[in-house]
């Protein structure tokens, strides 16, 4: 079994793509803040953080909210998802 890999992105800078989504890694945990902007969800971050890992090779697979300000989003490398 790999290690898996978890944390949480504030803002991009927070998020190292070749630390966090790293070639060995199977799957990745991390949770992202969402913020509200005039009662609407601003997902500019995680739209981000979902193109950062779709371009190192892993893919949304599960994400859920937790509280009102973050994103839980889980990531399967697209190797492991044949």
């Amino acid at each position: 079994m790999t290690e898996q890999a978890s944390g949480v992105v504030e803002s991009l800078e927070d998020l190292d793509p070749q630390e966090v989504f790293a070639p060995h890694r199977h799957q990745v945990i991390l949770a992202v803040r969402i913020t509200r902007v005039f009662n609407t969800l601003d997902l500019g971050l995680v739209a981000a953080v979902i193109d950062t890992a779709n371009e190192a090779g892993f893919e949304l697979v599960r994400e859920q909210t937790f509280r009102e300000e973050w994103l839980l989003c889980v990531f399967d490398a697209f190797d492991d998802l044949d």
